[in-house]
C-alpha cells in the first residue's frame, strides 16, 4: 500500500526533525552562554540527524515518483493519484504537521546563525580593540624611515614642547 509507506516516511521525517528541534535548542542555550565546546559537540550530534533527514527525503521523493511518475510532484498531485477521498483529511492534518515541523526548524536554524554570526563579531570587535593594528596612523610624513615603536610614546617628556 502506497500511502502507508508514504505516511511512516512523513512520520520518521517529522521524528529526526523534532531532534534536529531539540539539538538547536540546546545550542542555542550554549550560543547564549557562550559555551563553544557545547556549540561543536551538538553540532556534530546534529550531522548524523541531518544525513538520516536527507536519506528520509530521497525515499519519500522515491515513493512520489513512484506513484506519480513526477520526481517533483507537488503533495495534491500524488494525493491525486494515491489516496481516496476518505483519506484525504488526515492526510491534510500530517502535511500540516509536517509543514510546521520544517517552518519550526528553519526558524531556528536561521536564530543560530544570526546568534553565531553575532557571536563572532562581537569577537572581532573585541579583539581589534584590544590589539589594534600596528598600520600608519596617517599624521607622518610617508618618507620619515621611523619604526612604529619610535613614533610612539617612549616615557620621556619633550621639554622644548
Amino acid at each position: 500500500m502506497p500511502a502507508e509507506m508514504m505516511k511512516q516516511t512523513i512520520l520518521q521525517i517529522i521524528s529526526v526533525q523534532e531532534h534536529l528541534r531539540e539539538t538547536g535548542l540546546a545550542k542555542l542555550e550554549a550560543i547564549k552562554k557562550g559555551d563553544a565546546d557545547a556549540v561543536d559537540r551538538l553540532t556534530r550530534q546534529e550531522e548524523p540527524l541531518a544525513e538520516k533527514l536527507r536519506a528520509l527525503e530521497q525515499k519519500r521523493t522515491q515513493l512520489v515518483r513512484k506513484d506519480t511518475g513526477k520526481a517533483n510532484a507537488a503533495f495534491s498531485e500524488w494525493e491525486k493519484v494515491a489516496l481516496s477521498e476518505k483519506e484525504q483529511p488526515e492526510w491534510h492534518a500530517l502535511y500540516l504537521k509536517l509543514s510546521r515541523s520544517v517552518l519550526t526548524l528553519k526558524q531556528l536554524n536561521q536564530l543560530n546563525q544570526d546568534l553565531l554570526r553575532q557571536s563572532l563579531q562581537w569577537v572581532r570587535l573585541n579583539l581589534n580593540l584590544l590589539m589594534p593594528g600596528t598600520g600608519p596612523s596617517g599624521y607622518g610624513h610617508p618618507g620619515n624611515a621611523q619604526s612604529g615603536s619610535a613614533g610612539r610614546f617612549s616615557g620621556r617628556i619633550d621639554s622644548r614642547a
